[in-house]
């Protein structure tokens, strides 16, 4: 029973189902975010980390598009801990 999640960590096994539905579920909260793709999650020691490719519109600015991840960065810190770690990279709509 201790064994296993060593191994899963060892492994960067993703994080559950649930948590990662919840992860997505916040970056959707945001109107100016559509298609979430490429999540990749996993934990670090106590900590997780989430890695997600999202999409805005083009003609955003880089300024608004920065200050939107950064609202999402906030949400996701404030659900699974201050410290854990997020990696949004922002691509336009096709």
């Amino acid at each position: 029973g201790l064994i296993k999640p060593c191994i899963d960590e060892l492994l960067e096994k993703s994080l559950p189902k649930a948590m990662e539905n919840k992860i997505l579920s916040i970056i959707l909260s945001y109107p100016e975010v559509t298609s979430p793709h490429h999540l990749r999650t996993r934990h670090i020691g106590n900590h997780i980390a989430i890695e997600v490719h999202i999409r805005m519109d083009g003609e955003m600015t880089l300024n608004n598009a920065h200050e939107i991840t950064k609202q999402i960065e906030a949400s996701l810190k404030e659900e699974f801990g201050k410290d854990t770690h997020i990696g949004i990279h922002m691509e336009s709509v096709k």
